[in-house]
């Protein structure tokens, strides 16, 4: 039985290769959304990437611990497509002014714990489409958001859901709300 709790708390921590592959996924991901589809800039961005993921191995160890490979994986798609569609969104309520805007504060309360999960749900909500977030107290974070009509609620709880599984992070007891 020991033997049994010392092999299921190996698997339970990311392997430090994983941890590896997970930081160069993310700020691969960062240097693609900063440069665009400009190929070319991996002449540059895969040295500073490589760099920034040797950096963060031993500087910010305890944001990159707990992420899953899993999680990172499936979080990249997503991503890119809200990334994307808030930015054709935004754009087509400045061109289209026939499109309404109903712009509001909302407030959501999280079920992630303090730290790292809850600062990078924060500031991912940014990419939501027409959202933006606007301040943070304990698990309430305040929204505005460019149109009140938007299906904000099932967005900001699908991208929690998300963050939740990028960080391995299982739901507390506000799970059934």
């Amino acid at each position: 039985m020991p033997e049994k709790n010392r092999n299921s708390h190996r698997q339970s921590r990311p392997h430090r290769g994983q941890r590896v592959l997970v930081h160069f996924l993310v700020l691969s991901l960062v240097w693609l959304v900063l440069t665009g589809s400009d190929w070319s800039s991996w002449l540059v961005g895969l040295p500073a990437v490589l760099f920034a993921v040797a950096c963060s191995l031993f500087l910010a160890p305890s944001f990159f611990r707990s992420l899953s490979l899993t999680g990172a994986v499936r979080f990249i798609p997503f991503f890119l497509r809200q990334s994307s569609h808030s930015g054709i969104d935004v754009m087509r309520r400045t061109l289209l002014p026939r499109l309404r805007v109903n712009p509001g504060l909302v407030t959501y309360d999280t079920f992630l714990p303090p730290g790292s999960p809850r600062v990078f749900f924060v500031n991912t909500i940014s990419l939501l489409p027409g959202t933006l977030s606007a301040d943070l107290k304990e698990e309430t974070v305040t929204i505005h958001t460019i149109d009140k009509d938007l299906p904000i609620w099932a967005n900001i709880q699908g991208l929690e859901w998300r963050v939740a599984a990028f960080f391995g992070v299982h739901p507390s007891a506000k799970e059934g709300e």
